[in-house]
């Protein structure tokens, strides 16, 4: 990034998705290789002269913000593709007319063209990803850009319908002559507009490699049109299983502590003790 690349000899048209890729596989290279060179300098220089090595400390610190920098190039990109790409798409969304459409439990969701391309492209960039990062940088990726389009799905909505002035009622006109995007107004159509966004979530957890991210656009968006669409999850109910399945392991143990004392005697008194099982009950 601002190293001039398009203008060097080796005359890039533009620096994509791949060519940042690589860049934060040869800075991390560096970042591994680094320590050893300043320890291998270490042990051969005079103690006197340790302090030079801080200009490689500095360096180290540089790289590693610059490599911070391409990380989160990856979301700009994304970033820039959802707000100017496929924003203007977002007044083509009528949710009353969509939530006629029939769709049964084993069909997919067909979403809007803004939910729609947003899903294309992140899956895009994956597809690129996968092949040049290691796993763990490929979830560090994606976890940056699944914070952003669950704060941006929503927020743009909001953005397109305050726009036109208007945040409710069925699509209108804008001022321009242009389709004006409207939140929808029927049960159907804020049960599509959350389902659709749902399904969008759905996908991008569903891509190789990735961790099930817990995203909230779809809370956002629920409380946004003062509809429950979605079930409530009941993290109480399991916590209750859980203290359950403790107490239940506990009675075992009690119980097993005993059967062993039970045992103990019955060993006593066949090598000549003198205790009884009623001795056994009362020390219990």
């Amino acid at each position: 990034l601002g190293a001039g690349a398009i203008h060097s000899a080796a005359r890039l048209k533009s620096i994509n998705a791949k060519h940042l890729a690589l860049v934060t596989q040869c800075l991390g290279l560096l970042l591994n290789i680094l320590p050893h060179i300043r320890a291998a300098l270490m042990a051969q220089l005079p103690s006197k002269q340790h302090s030079l090595l801080a200009d490689l400390d500095k360096i180290q610190k540089d790289i590693h913000e610059h490599n911070e920098k391409v990380l989160s190039k990856f979301v700009s990109i994304i970033g820039g593709i959802v707000e100017h790409g496929l924003a203007p798409r977002i007044p083509k969304s009528e949710f009353d007319s969509r939530g006629k459409m029939a769709c049964s439990s084993g069909d997919k969701m067909v979403l809007c063209p803004f939910l729609d391309g947003i899903s294309v492209n992140v899956r895009k960039m994956h597809q690129v990803l996968k092949l040049l990062l290691p796993e763990d940088h490929l979830r560090d990726v994606f976890s940056r850009i699944f914070v952003y389009v669950d704060q941006k799905v929503v927020s743009l909505f909001v953005a397109a319908s305050e726009k036109n002035g208007t945040s409710s009622g069925s699509n209108s006109q804008g001022n321009s002559g242009a389709p004006a995007f409207t939140f929808p107004n029927t049960f159907e159509g804020k049960k599509r507009m959350v389902l659709e966004v749902q399904a969008l979530l759905q996908i991008l957890n569903d891509l190789d490699e990735m961790l099930q991210w817990d995203f909230t656009a779809c809370q956002v968006l629920e409380r946004k049109l003062n509809v429950r669409v979605i079930p409530k999850k009941e993290p109480l109910q399991v916590a209750e299983e859980a203290n359950h399945d403790e107490a239940a392991e506990g009675a075992s143990d009690v119980n097993g502590a005993h059967d062993k004392k039970l045992v103990d005697a019955q060993s006593s008194s066949e090598n000549g003790g003198v205790k009884t099982q009623e001795e056994v009950r009362t020390e219990s």
